[in-house]
């Protein structure tokens, strides 16, 4: 149950883009690797991890979180989520699929593969 917790906690941070909430949900010496659509990204360490995922979103004019999911799998945290955002007047749709080892109230490893910035129709 401690494991949804800080799942929760850090969707909704990213949701935000606050990159100190974010910090908040990772242990000091996190080990982050991501699969994006350009490619791998790896960081190390809550400060820069938290500073790549809210950078991710940082230019977007709006985001809303539309769907988000936290299970366990095993030994293992599922985080899923689903934004809709706008980024430079274009609306866009973006879901990530995280994989967390949590230790307990911080996450400690993360795998995340992402769909990357999908065009959505305008409303």
């Amino acid at each position: 149950m401690a494991e949804r917790s800080v799942g929760t906690r850090f969707v909704e941070a990213v949701s935000a883009r606050d990159e100190s909430a974010i910090a908040a949900c990772l242990a000091p010496g996190i080990a982050f690797r991501a699969l994006l659509p350009p490619g791998v990204s790896e960081r190390t360490g809550a400060d820069d991890t938290a500073a790549l995922l809210a950078g991710w979103f940082a230019d977007s004019t709006e985001l809303e979180l539309v769907e988000s999911q936290a299970e366990e799998v095993g030994d293992r945290l599922h985080l899923a989520y689903r934004f809709e955002g706008v980024r430079r007047g274009n609306p866009y749709v973006v879901e990530q699929h995280l994989y967390c080892t949590v230790a307990g109230d911080v996450i400690e490893r993360v795998d995340l593969l992402c769909s990357g910035r999908r065009p959505r129709a305008r409303e």
